[in-house]
């Protein structure tokens, strides 16, 4: 008897398609009291769009990963009420919180250490509101992945062109092989110019079928491999997925890995990263253009929640008190909400159990529950929380943002972009900055409501909305980095005190001992890791250990031409230390950078610092010579020592530019 063997295909064990939401704000968002997460679009919490969207794409598993502050429980408690509504047959759904989780980075390190992803998945963020086929993108990167091993990415991207969003706070300028979809360049448009994007020349030396996509819409989804935990794991300054696909890119032949993209014409797909986001996504759910995600159709219980109507594109629930043909266009009311006959509304959004009295006019106005608005209020372009009320004749300018419990009024007007809170806000030890009763002038005479300033929320705002959409990626702006460091805590000062002490020991001690490049760089890398430190921190702090390597043997009236063997020996001893960490030409800007620092800590070095500079260009080949003209040209990193470094190197780049000039002219002739 024989038997015939079944075909390999249905022998294998079903792929099991998981999805990993980062939920990573900790921050009142829209100075809600809760998680961004579950702030309602529409009426609806943001985490229901993408998990709804999660599982209509046949994803099996999803993990929600939160940082295990006070707002995990909520997350968890409205995850938990997701899955239940679906019963047994729908998406499994966990969260995951760690207290020392601050980024994507971090998220994928602790996954990978629980061994919670097991084969392929789809990375996204807890605000995403998409409608593009997952299935299908899996499908392309298991079928690129067949047919080239070194992939373990596929990142997703919107052709603004074809109409799709293009917001320049979430584009990318884009450079792939025509061919393969691989990604050779990915930039974010530069703050000071958004129609500037390098081009290196180096591309077309590997390629000579190059697709350029100037502005392509990031809504951050990405289908990546194992391999992606694995590599934000040893590689502790990958922080975002912007940093991970740059060191990709920029390290391919030592990692072996290559990232794909998937460019699409169609689709719907964009984070809700910020309030102007916010107010764009809420017209366009509004408008249908999310679609099956629409607003009459509950997202956790897939049932029929609002009236509809089409003329008007007006939805309203049975209970609430408004009549279609009244109230204008493209609105939206929530359950017992009552809405004057005689109130003017359009694109606004009305919670639950509202009350909107006669004459109001709202344009744009996205209302939580409880809201109480009265007679002869303006609302433009603005955000009411929970519990709000506004007494007779307020009016609020474009860009206004009123936290829960806020009362205002009457016949006051709020000034755009005024952002405002029922509380007054505390600073870190729990003082508050301002008076506890509030200004009358502020909120009206039977209000009550404090500002918050600009720059406190913009700063909180920017790391908790944006998240990793902001990303320096253009050589330009590198040289203004030393003058432009954040403020840091006493925490991460004292951990940059004691990597910098500890390499410094270490290069001292490898210098007496005249040790072996290979077991420096090993060292220094340990210590990196030990510290977690970025890579332009280790090159700023090895570049100036390098040159002081040698002060012990340093006597403070020692003669300029003593002070230059010394740190001509230590250049040339870990020339091939430095160069294990200059991969391009934003390296070799950190590098001159960081010179430039020393010199305004320690102006000793100045009287040596063009032979410095030309032992870098001119004997190791360390500096490109244009790239040295370049950085000087711009002035350097602008600190205060630029002047005097300046004078002190201006005929070594003079001379620079003479030799390119005659390269150039000696080309010609040929």
């Amino acid at each position: 008897v024989t038997t015939k063997m079944a075909p390999l295909a249905d022998l294998h064990e079903d792929h099991i398609l998981q999805a990993v939401v980062l939920a990573l704000n900790p921050h009142q968002t829209l100075l809600q009291h809760g998680p961004k997460e579950l702030v309602p679009l529409v009426n609806t919490p943001l985490l229901d769009y993408t998990l709804d969207w999660l599982e209509r794409s046949g994803v099996d598993e999803t993990i929600v990963y939160c940082r295990a502050h006070t707002h995990a429980d909520k997350i968890r408690q409205h995850c938990r009420g997701f899955t239940t509504r679906r019963g047994d047959c729908g998406m499994k759904v966990c969260v995951v919180a760690s207290e020392d989780c601050h980024s994507m980075g971090d998220a994928m390190r602790d996954l990978y250490a629980k061994s919670l992803l097991k084969d392929d998945f789809f990375l996204v963020h807890g605000d995403v509101v998409a409608t593009i086929d997952l299935k299908s993108l899996m499908m392309k990167h298991r079928e690129r992945r067949m047919a080239d091993k070194s992939i373990i990415m596929t990142c997703v991207y919107l052709n603004c062109n074809q109409g799709n969003l293009g917001d320049e706070e979430a584009q990318a300028t884009l450079i792939t092989d025509a061919v393969t979809g691989k990604l050779l360049s990915h930039q974010r448009p530069s703050k000071n110019n958004t129609a500037k994007f390098l081009l290196p020349t180096e591309l077309f030396q590997n390629s000579s079928d190059l697709k350029v996509v100037p502005e392509a819409h990031d809504p951050s989804i990405a289908v990546c491999s194992e391999a992606v935990p694995s590599l934000f794991s040893d590689n502790f300054d990958y922080g975002s997925r912007d940093s991970l696909i740059r060191g990709v890119i920029e390290q391919e032949e030592l990692l072996g890995y290559t990232i794909c993209c998937e460019i699409l014409d169609s689709g719907y797909a964009t984070r809700v990263s910020s309030f102007n986001f916010y107010e764009k996504v809420s017209g366009e759910v509004i408008r249908r253009m999310s679609y099956p995600m629409v607003s009459e159709v509950s997202l956790t219980s897939h049932r029929i929640r609002y009236m509809y109507d089409t003329f008007t594109n007006n939805y309203w629930e049975p209970s609430a008190k408004f009549h279609k043909g009244s109230g204008g266009t493209n609105v939206v009311v929530g359950a017992g909400s009552e809405i004057s006959m005689t109130a003017e509304l359009q694109w606004s959004v009305i919670g639950d159990h509202c009350i909107i009295e006669d004459n109001v006019k709202a344009n744009t106005a996205f209302i939580m529950n409880n809201v109480v608005i009265k007679a002869g209020c303006v609302l433009d372009h603005c955000f009411l929380g929970d519990n709000v009320t506004l007494e007779e004749n307020v009016r609020l300018a474009p860009g206004c943002i009123v936290g829960p419990g806020v009362i205002l009024g009457p016949d006051i007007t709020v000034a755009a972009a005024t952002r405002l809170v029922a509380i007054p806000p505390e600073d870190e030890f729990d003082q508050h900055h301002v008076s506890l009763e509030p200004d009358p002038v502020i909120c009206g005479a039977k209000g009550r409501a404090f500002v918050i300033e600009p720059e406190e929320v913009e700063e909180d705002e920017e790391e908790a909305l944006n998240g990793e959409l902001v990303d320096e990626d253009e050589e330009d702006e590198v040289s203004d980095e030393a003058s432009d460091s954040p403020h840091m805590s006493d925490e991460d000062e004292q951990r940059e005190h004691e990597f910098k002490r500890e390499m410094m020991e270490s290069l001292t001690n490898a210098l007496r001992e005249s040790s072996a490049s290979e077991n420096v760089v090993l060292e220094i890398n340990a210590s990196r890791h030990a510290y977690n430190m970025s890579m332009e921190d280790v090159l700023t702090t090895v570049t100036q250990g390098i040159i002081r390597a040698g002060e012990d043997k340093i006597s403070e009236d020692c003669s300029v031409e003593s002070l230059w063997r010394t740190v001509k020996i230590s250049i040339t001893a870990f020339k091939d230390v430095l160069r294990n960490y200059i991969r391009k030409a934003r390296d070799q800007v950190l590098v001159m950078n960081a010179i430039e620092l020393l010199m305004t800590e320690s102006p000793r070095y100045l009287p040596v610092a063009q032979k410095i500079f030309f032992e870098l260009n001119q004997s190791f080949e360390i500096l490109d010579d244009e790239v040295v003209i370049h950085w000087f040209k711009k002035g350097g990193a602008a600190t205060s020592a630029f002047p005097s470094l300046k004078n002190a190197i201006e005929r070594f780049v003079v001379w620079l530019e003479q030799e390119e000039e005659s390269d150039d002219s000696e080309e010609q002739d040929d």
